[in-house]
This record gives structure tokens, sequence and C-alpha cells, in this order.
């Protein structure tokens, strides 16, 4: 059965791997019933509430509604490392999740993936409404194979310039597909639409764009509003080049 016990086993899964001296990003895409939106809502919120809380190993969660596919949700997760999300499977709040709303999730897409940049604002974020603001951004990005260490320097560069010089850009964070490294994924949140919208308009993402164009073989974004979104703040997670 699609769904909840495929979340579950692809949690437990993965925390069976080996231990890795880097942060884990988890990005999952769930199914869930339209109709049965404020109890998914709830009880994500809870998880999430009490795993921030409690767990000094979780550093990020934030849940994305798909504002085209109705019932759709991207949950964007971030782990000091492997044990610390051992330790949150384990826990009696997650479970309580997984019990909550195993019969409101029909499909669960697990999408693994390696991080390359995970940025946020000092302060913490907790954001426990629906809603267009805070914005938040998905884009997803296929970069050609003999571009891929140019476009990494430049898209790294770009990012670490909004965080320092843009009050409104509030997170940045950028994954690769782990079985695809040519596919990054960014989940990235401003204050509001006007921070995003003069995010776009500053020298350095002009410059980015100027200088990726001929890189990519395909570009994309999910037009998504926010369901949750909490993290620690203060994450600086960057990874030189080659």
């Amino acid at each position: 059965m699609m769904g909840w016990n495929a979340l579950m086993l692809a949690s437990l899964a993965f925390a069976a791997g080996d231990a890795a001296a880097q942060p884990v990003v988890r990005l999952f895409e769930l199914q869930t019933d339209p109709l049965q939106q404020d109890a998914f809502d709830a009880a994500g919120r809870q998880n999430m509430a009490a795993s921030l809380a409690s767990e000094p190993g979780v550093l990020a969660i934030h849940t994305a509604a798909d504002s085209r596919q109705p019932g759709m949700v991207y949950v964007f997760e971030i782990y000091a490392d492997t044990q610390a999300y051992q330790a949150h499977l384990a826990t009696s709040h997650y479970a309580d999740f997984l019990g909550q709303t195993q019969r409101l999730i029909s499909k669960t897409t697990v999408v693994d993936t390696t991080p390359v940049f995970l940025a946020e604002k000092p302060e913490p974020l907790s954001v426990m409404t629906r809603g267009k603001t805070p914005e938040v951004r998905i884009v997803e990005v296929t970069v050609k194979r003999s571009d891929l260490a140019a476009f990494r320097q430049i898209v790294t560069a770009e990012m670490r310039e909004s965080m320092a010089v843009e009050a409104g850009v509030l997170a940045m964070y950028a994954v690769t597909r782990t079985d695809h490294p040519e596919k990054w994924i960014f989940f990235e949140i401003y204050a509001d639409a006007d921070a995003y919208a003069a995010h776009r308009k500053t020298p350095h993402f002009s410059a980015y764009l100027q200088q990726t164009g001929a890189m990519l073989v395909e570009k994309g974004h999910k037009d998504v509003s926010a369901i949750a979104l909490k993290n620690r703040g203060g994450l600086m997670y960057d990874v030189p080049g080659d």
C-alpha cells in the first residue's frame, strides 16, 4: 500500500543507512485528502512544534501546499545528522503524527537529496497558519553536467550575497537529487511577496540569471503556499565547490 506505509518504510530505510557527517535533508511529496486539510495541518503542526521544542537535532521542518494540485503537500525537513534523524523517528510525537495521518495520505514520494547550501537568518522562524506570507518558492533546475562545477560556484555565491544583504530573504536551501546531481532543488522563504520581487531586481540575482542561463537544460517551479514553517534560525551549511 502506498501512502502512510510508504512514508514509514522510506523513513526507516533511510535511517538504517550509514551515519553521515553532514546535515540530513528529507523531502517528501504527499498526496493528502483535500477534504481533510485541517486534520492534516493540525497533526503536522503538532509534530513540528514538539520536534523543534524537544529535539536539538531537528533544525527545520517546513510544509507547503501545491496551489494547482489539491491535497499535494511538500515537506522539507533538515536534521543535524543521521543520528538526529534516527532519534526523531523514535519519538512519541512522530508516532502520533503517523497515527493521526495514516488515513489522510494516499501516496508518498520520497526525494533523496544531498545538501549543498543551507542558510537562515539568525532569528527563529515560526509560522503556523496557511497563507502566502511568508512567500515560499520551490524551484527545480537541471544543469548541464559539463557546467555543474561552474553553476555551483555561481549559485552559492548568489545565495550567500542574498542572505547577507537582503533583510527580506529569510532562508535559502539548495540541494541536489542524490541519484541525479545535475538536478537541483531550491526551497526559499521570503518575508512576503514584496521581498521576493525586490530580490529578483537585485544586481546579484540578475548576474546569476545572466551567467547561468546557458547552463540550464530545464527550469521550473511549484506554485505553493505555506502550511507551516518552523526553524531554529542561524543555520549555515555551505559546501565548498570542487
